[in-house]
């Protein structure tokens, strides 16, 4: 049935302009739904948007309904999306990934030196071993939020000779808020979590052994239950940027009998995380997770080839002050180190980033104004 138009309800001309939050896959929409609550935790009434850029999803139904399970609110294509980042009646588009629709529009001087226009704030993916290539893509955009702490400084040199008007450059990531403390039931917990990632390790035989360590904690440990925390189902985000080329269930079933208490699990990260006891990864974001909930992690970088795995160097580099590689045999008696507290300030951020963020887009808005009165 064709409702007429006059009969929709007028738009309320005090409400608020919504703050657009992007996603297209399963990382950026764990990055949403952090972004979204930093920002409510700064301000309640802060009108956010769920916004599903549909032309580059690679989202499942699984991985959406997990995460998402009220859906997005907005569904946008490639032509929205260049249309939001003019629209007046927007205050803000937030990502973690620079989108190809979006480029052009962010390099146009005209497009970016317009007025009455959204706020365009950008973060990192996550953790960034090679991040030269995501300052230059952030470069145009109205607020980059960095970490750790010193590529502040590694982009402000990238971007010193560029003449890109208005910018706010700021520390933090939604999924690198300092910690507040251990969960008040850590002492309680038993369960054990090997947090799997696409890349790393890179070879089946590094896989497989890392398999082989979990089965001989599972054995030494037949009080307590280890998980494999996959990233990906078998055959789920074909297309995925980071595509895995060896599934853990099918290396599992190929080792034949295992622990009982050792098993597979595909529940979100906040649900490994409400019942951890600490947790156990190679090159993956779960151990900045880890850390900002508070719990115990040991980043494993000694595997079988792991010589031929790009990732390991950088997260090596990376991790080099933090005190959490750990040996083969702290990983096998599960003795955890802690974190070193200089390199976790440099890591994680303060957790009023929602306060700052509405801070950059409402100077951004100032800053238009000022311009136009100026005119």
């Amino acid at each position: 049935m064709n409702i007429p138009q006059d009969q929709y309800p007028a738009a309320d001309p005090n409400a608020r302009k919504p703050v657009i939050v992007l996603f297209s896959d399963d990382s950026t929409l764990i990055f949403a739904q952090r972004m979204r609550a930093a920002l409510l935790a700064a301000d309640p009434d802060c009108p956010v948007q769920m916004t599903w850029f549909a032309d580059e999803s690679v989202l499942s139904y699984r991985q959406i309904s997990q995460l998402l399970p009220e859906g997005p609110s907005r569904i946008v294509t490639r032509q929205d999306l260049i249309a939001l980042m003019q629209d007046p009646d927007v205050s803000a588009i937030l990502t973690s990934r620079i989108y190809r629709a979006m480029l052009a529009r962010l390099k146009n001087p005209v497009a970016r030196w317009s007025g009455n226009r959204p706020c365009v704030v950008s973060f990192l993916g996550g953790l960034d071993f090679f991040p030269e290539q995501g300052f230059m893509r952030r470069l145009h955009c109205d607020g980059v939020y960095l970490f750790p702490r010193g590529a502040i400084k590694d982009y402000n040199a990238l971007a010193a000779d560029l003449d890109a008007g208005w910018q706010d450059v700021g520390f933090g990531h939604p999924s690198a808020l300092l910690p507040q403390g251990a969960p008040a039931d850590l002492d309680q917990r038993r369960d054990i979590f090997f947090f799997t990632q696409a890349l790393s390790p890179s070879t089946k035989r590094g896989r497989i052994h890392m398999l082989r360590m979990m089965a001989a904690i599972a054995r030494a440990n037949p009080d307590r239950k280890v998980f494999i925390k996959l990233r990906h189902l078998p055959n789920e985000n074909r297309k995925h940027l980071h595509l895995e080329r060896y599934d853990y269930p099918s290396l599992m079933k190929a080792l034949g009998t295992v622990p009982e208490n050792l098993h597979l699990t595909d529940i979100t990260m906040e649900k490994a995380l409400e019942t951890a006891a600490l947790g156990i990864t190679c090159t993956s974001t779960a151990a900045i997770d880890l850390l900002r909930a508070g719990l115990p992690s040991m980043v494993h970088l000694d595997y079988v080839d792991a010589y031929r795995d790009p990732l390991v160097e950088p997260m090596r580099r990376l991790f080099a002050n933090s005190n959490l590689i750990t040996p083969t045999e702290r990983v096998l008696t599960l003795d955890p180190p802690s974190p070193d507290p200089r390199w976790m300030e440099d890591m994680f951020c303060p957790r009023d980033l929602g306060t700052r963020v509405l801070d950059t887009v409402a100077r951004f808005h100032d800053r238009e104004f000022q311009i136009r009165q100026t005119l």
